[in-house]
């Protein structure tokens, strides 16, 4: 029985996932500006300070995706505000064609962890197996990322040539990598606090946090509830039938 209301619950949150609300669209705008602000005004900064490129726009991006999937908990709105992002930061570079395939880099990595994010399957992950999730679809959206820049070097550079620099490359792969998986762990770190406004954006009726993701919550023996445990209970209060059998 269980099953079957959440089931419904998801194809009803799922019949139109491309129709973005007023809300969302204000927090793509305001999530989108953040990461192109940053990314121009402290990318230099600290890239010049710590001699590592591309420290805001992995780390902080990365950051930005998983804040957008939590609160809105809708496909596509991480696509869209990674794509704004690439553009936006793209436009600052004119001239320069490669940094066309970094952007377009940036805007695939959004989608493949957008779409991993929402796959049916990781709605059943709950505590430490949804955080081992979460980095694991960082790992692999952040070295999609690399995807075009890659084929720009291979491109021009030749296969041989190429293959001269891969030893480089590979550790800017790597270093790409980890940078969105740190971006990815410290909105994990801050879920607690990112799961209070859930319900503003989404439009569900009280707090979503992730199950297990707030450390008093164990001290305290208290049980948290996962974004689907909820909305299986809130159904059942609308129903009036008590939630706890």
């Amino acid at each position: 029985m269980i099953g079957e209301i959440r089931e419904a619950i998801e194809l009803k949150i799922a019949e139109k996932p491309l129709r973005f609300t007023t809300k969302e669209l204000a927090l793509i705008s305001v999530l989108s500006s953040l990461w192109i602000v940053s990314e121009i005004y402290l990318g230099p900064v600290i890239s010049q300070t710590i001699q590592v490129h591309g420290v805001v726009q992995r780390l902080f991006g990365w950051f930005l995706m998983l804040v957008m999937a939590r609160l809105t908990g809708k496909f596509g709105r991480i696509t869209m505000m990674s794509i704004i992002a690439s553009l936006a930061t793209r436009i600052i570079r004119p001239g320069q064609l490669y940094s066309l395939f970094v952007g377009l880099g940036y805007a695939l990595g959004g989608l493949i962890f957008d779409s991993l994010y929402f796959v049916p399957n990781s709605k059943k992950t709950k505590g430490d197996t949804t955080r081992i999730y979460l980095l694991i679809i960082s790992a692999i959206s952040g070295l999609a990322a690399t995807i075009p820049y890659q084929f720009f070097k291979l491109y021009t550079l030749g296969y041989y040539g190429y293959l001269i620099w891969v030893p480089l490359y590979s550790y800017d792969m790597a270093k790409g990598v980890a940078l969105s998986v740190l971006g990815t762990m410290i909105g994990i770190s801050l879920l607690p606090q990112i799961d209070i406004w859930t319900p503003k954006i989404s439009g569900s009726k009280r707090q979503i946090p992730m199950r297990g993701s707030h450390k008093g919550a164990a001290a305290h023996n208290i049980e948290v509830y996962s974004e689907w445990d909820y909305r299986w209970i809130a159904l059942q209060r609308s129903k009036g039938q008590d939630t706890n059998t």
